[in-house]
């Protein structure tokens, strides 16, 4: 199944590779939330019980060195070469994705289209949607999620893949999605939703980037998430703003950076707390899968209680952690801890070294201009980048992002079968 001829790579910058955000981005940022978390930083809203040790910060530093390895040891592997396909097939595939999207975006915002006047008393703040209303109509509001697939082919094919231009209809259709995504992280706060969508093109753009010799983009490119961290911080302090600012922890007694900066700060480190005490605090491995099959758990009809039950995960014991340890409005568990609590050691271990070994697949399937690892990459990707918070990948958006991910392989399996049958039925008939 593996190629051992190297084909050519596209160049991608240090920080869009596994190994490379493990090493140059993750670990010094774990130990930095660690002594941030420590400071007498006045925007700190850390409460509960400090677990942090440096017992704990050594062994998620560990997870971060075996996730390096295992992506390193992917991105040297090649599977077999696929057909090439030409790119108005990921034209015509990127529009059905994104037409599941939006139809599941419209059903989700209906009473928008119905009272438009609504749109403008959430925009001016007259009107709060209540975010359970999210799961009113079980599987389909879910299926906006399928939105990142369409990024992600859409960002490759505009900035990467050829001269020939990207479809207008799909331009358009990129547009309608950003405008839905944008709207639906106003109303209903759902910060994570615009970094999915970000960060397809933040790839793109980084292998785009590399053809360049403008010393700013250069500049850019090599420093990479350390540059987006300003805005970053940015971002997560205006989306905290309305819900936390006229807070009486907050308000009149913090200037913005400061709330922002302690705000963004305070988030990151109980997450990583909330796994060092489950660990610290309770027994494991729980072999409950709580957190790496969450959206298993989650699964609708009877199929997510029944998985439950098999496993004896009727009752969350990180809610009992947390109302007992914790602060219950920073409930992450955090990613390098919760997989352990999961699994046990050694086999956290293999876990995170076996999902950063397919991540360096995707990856380099991505620098090869594989459908596949545009379809995939930026998923693994966020899944690095959100493991101080939790097991992305474990989660339910992540598995509607891979079910999209697996329709478009499929329909770009078809289409490339369907010249084939055309070609074996003149063939029968040829006299």
């Amino acid at each position: 199944m593996i190629d051992v001829h190297e084909q050519r790579l596209q160049a991608m910058p240090w920080w869009s590779s596994p190994a490379g955000i493990s090493l140059g981005f993750l670990l010094p940022v774990l130990f930095l939330i660690a002594y941030v978390g420590e400071t007498n930083h006045p925007g700190l809203t850390i409460r509960g019980v400090r677990f942090l040790s440096l017992e704990y910060i050594g062994l998620g530093a560990g997870a971060l060195l075996v996730t390096a390895l295992g992506g390193w040891v992917g991105g040297h592997l090649s599977l077999r070469k696929e057909a090439v396909d030409a790119v108005s097939a990921w034209d015509v595939i990127a529009a059905v994705i994104g037409s599941i999207a939006v139809g599941a975006y419209v059903i989700w915002f209906r009473d928008y289209f119905i009272d438009p006047g609504l749109i403008v008393r959430t925009i001016f703040g007259e009107h709060r949607p209540d975010r359970t209303n999210i799961e009113l109509t079980p599987g389909i509001t879910s299926l906006v999620n399928v939105a990142p697939v369409f990024f992600s082919i859409y960002a490759y094919r505009w900035l990467n893949a050829g001269s020939m231009p990207v479809l207008r209809a799909v331009h358009w259709m990129c547009a309608v999605l950003v405008a839905f995504t944008v709207f639906r992280v106003y109303a209903w706060s759902e910060r994570l939703a615009l970094v999915e969508a970000a960060v397809p093109f933040a790839l793109a753009c980084g292998a785009r980037a590399m053809t360049s010799a403008r010393a700013a983009i250069v500049g850019i490119r090599r420093l990479g998430p350390y540059v987006a961290m300003p805005a970053l911080v940015l971002y997560f302090g205006v989306a905290e703003y309305a819900r936390s600012w006229s807070s009486a922890t907050y308000h009149g007694k913090l200037g913005f950076w400061d709330f922002a900066v302690g705000r963004f700060a305070s988030y990151y480190y109980t997450s990583l707390n909330n796994g060092a005490g489950v660990l610290a605090t309770a027994d494991w491995p729980t072999y409950r899968f709580e957190n790496v099959l969450l959206w298993l758990h989650k699964a609708p009809l009877s199929v997510g209680p029944l998985f439950s039950t098999m496993v004896n995960a009727t009752d969350s014991r990180f809610d009992a952690f947390l109302q007992r340890f914790g602060d219950p409005e920073f409930n992450n568990p955090s990613g390098l801890y919760a997989v352990i609590a999961d699994f046990g050691l050694p086999l956290g271990l293999v876990y995170f070294f076996l999902i950063a070994v397919a991540g360096g697949l995707c990856f380099r399937a991505y620098r090869e201009g594989r459908f596949f690892g545009v379809l995939f990459w930026p998923v693994f990707f966020i899944s690095f980048l959100e493991v101080f918070r939790y097991p992305y990948l474990g989660t339910p958006r992540a598995f509607t992002w891979c079910a999209g991910a697996l329709l478009a392989s499929l329909l770009i399996a078809l289409m490339r079968s369907a010249p084939m049958r055309s070609h074996a039925a003149i063939c029968r008939t040829d006299p």
